[in-house]
């Protein structure tokens, strides 16, 4: 008969591989994230030093973790496509919202805009043969006789399709610039925080041919385009821990102000030179949002 002394230490010894586990793996909690296959681009850094902020936040009552890279060829059916997959331990995506995307179950969605709204500011590149037309007297109808490009995969597309707009969509992200330049498509539009970021890496180019394509590129200085367009952390939905930590995280960066000195850091420039104020606004519908509710909104930054 085992006396209580050694039941409890037959239980511990039962429970020790368990608990081991337990520790390891919140010793070694792993996000993973894209990165660019050119080391060149920093299209990620905003999203992963977010990322990073998060759990960083969250340490003191989520543990220790670890990042793991994965690179990414800039085409979001494909990345989304891995997180879908779960072929990376929690594997976190942004993108767009929308609802079709949880549909079937497998992906779920952190209601936090990550970039507080300031990607549905859309400056657009102008193909040089319409920059004449384009003035402070160009109405909505007027832009609507263009061409937009959007990358595959993007929630703008249905935007601009949903109020009027005649849209392209283009595998390869980097080809959008190369076409507009080339008049192949009218308008190419950007988030006002990203625009800074293009001229930077277009810029920094070294293929003398591919720059060479590029010397036509306008940026429009008239008009910007505004709908909302939250951009949410997407997960494998049964990465239930990375979410909910993930998602502590960011509030309390939120709260204590860390988050808007990191968006600050990174977009304010941007914002800055493309002069919001100064420009014509139209504002677009968004149909992808009629089943979301609004309370993402009261995280969003407003840049005026």
């Amino acid at each position: 008969m085992l006396t209580r002394f050694n039941k409890l230490t037959f239980i511990l010894f039962l429970c020790a591989p368990l608990m081991l586990g337990a520790l390891q793996a919140r010793a070694e909690f792993v996000v993973s994230h894209r990165v660019p296959a050119l080391v060149a681009t920093t299209y990620y850094d905003y999203y992963v030093d977010l990322l990073k902020l998060a759990m960083e936040k969250s340490r003191p009552q989520y543990g220790d973790y670890r990042f793991e890279g994965v690179p990414s060829d800039a085409n979001t059916l494909r990345a989304l496509s891995d997180v879908v997959q779960n072929a990376h331990p929690n594997l976190v995506l942004e993108m767009g919202y929308e609802e079709k995307l949880t549909e079937t179950g497998d992906l779920t969605y952190i209601n936090f805009p990550v970039d507080g709204g300031i990607v549905g500011y859309r400056v657009c590149y102008l193909n040089p043969a319409i920059q004449h037309k384009i003035t402070s007297k160009t109405t909505l109808d007027d832009l609507r006789k263009y061409t937009i490009g959007q990358g595959v995969g993007w929630a703008d597309t249905a935007v601009f399709r949903h109020n009027g707009f005649k849209v392209i969509e283009v595998d390869r992200f980097p080809a959008l610039f190369r076409m507009v330049a080339a008049g192949r498509i009218d308008l190419f539009c950007r988030g006002a925080n990203q625009i800074i970021e293009d001229i930077y890496e277009l810029t920094a180019l070294e293929d003398s041919s591919e720059s060479k394509s590029l010397t036509k590129l306008i940026v429009d200085q008239t008009f910007v385009l505004v709908y909302p367009l939250p951009r949410f952390f997407y997960l494998h939905s049964k990465n239930t821990l990375a979410k909910e930590r993930i998602a502590a995280g960011l509030k309390i960066a939120y709260a204590d102000g860390s988050l808007k000195q990191l968006w600050i850091k990174h977009y304010k420039a941007s914002v800055d030179f493309v002069n919001l104020p100064q420009r014509k606004m139209f504002y677009l519908e968004n149909p992808l949002l009629k089943n979301l509710p609004p309370d993402y909104k009261q995280y969003f930054f407003d840049p005026l």
